[in-house]
């Protein structure tokens, strides 16, 4: 899988912007504020369906206009696929693939890609509830099963929470009980399931950079294995959720923390743990990816060399598999040059950004 082309219409400071990409290495240069981070958003918006800077697609329409519009050129087994993403102030967004409508998960998997940026650093830093979604988005690209399964289980949980916020009676719940109890149950299966392959991934590549301490743990506070057993957890936490307003039982609280050198990446990592972690943690991701779907990701490193020394950064390249397509954001091409990318062969190719964003 590659991205071809990109168009962006009013997206961020991008007024009228369309690059053309090579299947090999792109850097992307320029000084700051030129709009090199909003170039992986929207090539990550249009893998995901959604931003991985803010929750609310209206913010990344440019402030002097009513809408914006991202447009890019996919190469899937050697065929093009046209994807496109609209948002205006007025209306919802909307979502086509060679101009028939979708829904946002319908892009899931689709065209994986596997984003590394400053932004990415809430899943060893941040809160359990990062964590989880993390692990939900990659389960869900490399399973469309889990993500059926989620999505059931999430339209479930959706419908029990409303009645717990019109204060119903115990009675009312009861059928949802079931239909969440045994939706929960398959989540926890599979999820069980895919955390155990992840982490397979990520063990090798930790042993392949030299840091093999690095080891992630799925935490599901001992989560039930039977429906009836979850049914009796929902019933003990019954007064609870109508005090909360919300469901406490059930996949959507599951923890997850990463370890390193066997402690709490979280609570005693220091920076530098941190930042090696996050970025093994992104090569296990794409290991994953490709394995699982059979489809190589498109890589987007945000800024690398900037939030990394000489020694990490040229390890993080060491490690990239040659014949993938990455795309490199940075200020100038010096530290490109240093670790030794050629930008003058033919698979690879750099393009410069003007403050102005008009190109």
């Amino acid at each position: 899988m590659s991205i071809d082309q990109i168009k962006m219409v009013n997206f961020r400071s991008h007024e009228r912007t369309a690059l053309t990409f090579s299947p090999g290495v792109n850097v992307i240069w320029g000084e700051n504020g030129s709009g090199k981070t909003s170039i992986l958003e929207a090539i990550y918006l249009l893998s995901l369906g959604r931003s991985f800077k803010t929750s609310r697609a209206l913010e990344t329409i440019n402030h002097n206009a009513n809408e914006t519009l991202v447009e890019g050129l996919f190469t899937i087994n050697r065929e093009h696929e046209t994807i496109c993403f609209a948002q205006s102030k007025e209306a919802r967004r909307k979502i086509k693939i060679n101009d028939v409508d979708v829904k946002a998960r319908d892009l899931i998997g689709k065209n994986p890609i596997v984003l590394l940026s400053p932004e990415e650093q809430k899943i060893t830093k941040g809160f359990p509830g990062d964590r989880r979604k993390y692990l939900d988005k990659l389960y869900a690209t490399v399973s469309n099963k889990y993500l059926k399964t989620l999505t059931a289980y999430t339209r479930i949980l959706k419908q029990r929470n409303a009645l717990l916020k019109t204060e119903k009676t115990e009675p009312t719940l009861l059928v949802w009980d079931e239909q969440l109890a045994e939706a929960a149950v398959k989540v926890w299966s599979e999820k069980k399931e895919l955390c155990q392959k992840f982490k397979f991934f990520l063990k090798e590549i930790s042993k392949s950079y030299g840091q093999p301490g690095v080891s992630v743990i799925l935490k599901t506070k001992q989560a039930p294995a039977e429906k009836k057993e979850i049914i009796e957890e929902l019933k003990k936490a019954i007064k609870k959720d109508f005090l909360r307003k919300r469901t406490s039982v059930g996949p959507h609280t599951d923890g997850a923390d990463f370890y390193y050198e066997n402690q709490a990446l979280k609570r005693y990592g220091s920076q530098g743990e941190h930042k090696i972690s996050l970025i093994l943690i992104k090569l296990a991701e794409y290991a994953f990816i490709k394995t699982e779907t059979g489809k190589t990701p498109t890589l987007l490193l945000d800024d690398l060399f900037a939030k990394l020394d000489f020694e990490r950064s040229d390890a993080v390249l060491a490690l990239l598999e040659k014949k993938a397509q990455t795309i490199i954001t940075n200020t100038d091409l010096v530290d490109i040059e240093r670790h030794g990318i050629d930008l003058n062969k033919p698979e690879n190719k750099q393009l410069h950004l003007e403050r102005s964003c008009k190109n």
